[in-house]
């Protein structure tokens, strides 16, 4: 049990830290409400952990889909495939509620969009839960569980 609290840590470590970062990259030059100040900080804070428990609720949906918490260990297309199809999915229903449903947000200029959803917002559930999976994998494969 100690072991999959490891696990289950350092991927809400990655994915917090990952998203933090995305969120800040690209909040203020893609989002039209968002400036880069101080003020900006607690959003970036909330919508990673956001970000980060839904990753979560990724991970937990492949350990009862393929009925193995150590799924994430297996080498495969399949594994790759299903965080980047569910984190897109994920994601646009939540752009597409946001945006268009409770006006919580707009894009700007600079935000390339498919359908009217911003493409980055779009790729961060997908690519920082591959990077969230893949950081977590070299780490546990150099430290013990």
């Amino acid at each position: 049990m100690r072991n999959k609290a490891k696990v289950i840590a350092v991927f809400a470590l990655m994915a917090y830290v990952s998203n933090f970062i995305w969120e800040s990259l690209h909040a203020p030059y893609l989002y039209a409400s968002h400036t880069f100040n101080l003020s900006f900080w607690p959003l970036m804070a909330y919508a990673a952990g956001m970000d980060a428990l839904l990753l979560l609720s990724i991970f937990f949906a492949g350990t009862l889909i393929w009925k193995n918490f150590w799924w994430f260990r297996r080498d495969g297309v399949m594994f790759c495939l299903y965080i980047v199809i569910t984190g897109i999915i994920v994601a646009a229903i939540i752009e597409y509620k946001a945006v268009y449903t409770f006006h919580q947000w707009t894009y700007s200029n600079l935000m390339p969009t498919v359908f009217g959803l911003g493409v980055s917002p779009l790729a961060q559930l997908a690519l920082t839960g591959l990077l969230s999976v893949s950081i977590m994998r070299q780490f546990f494969a150099h430290h013990a569980l």
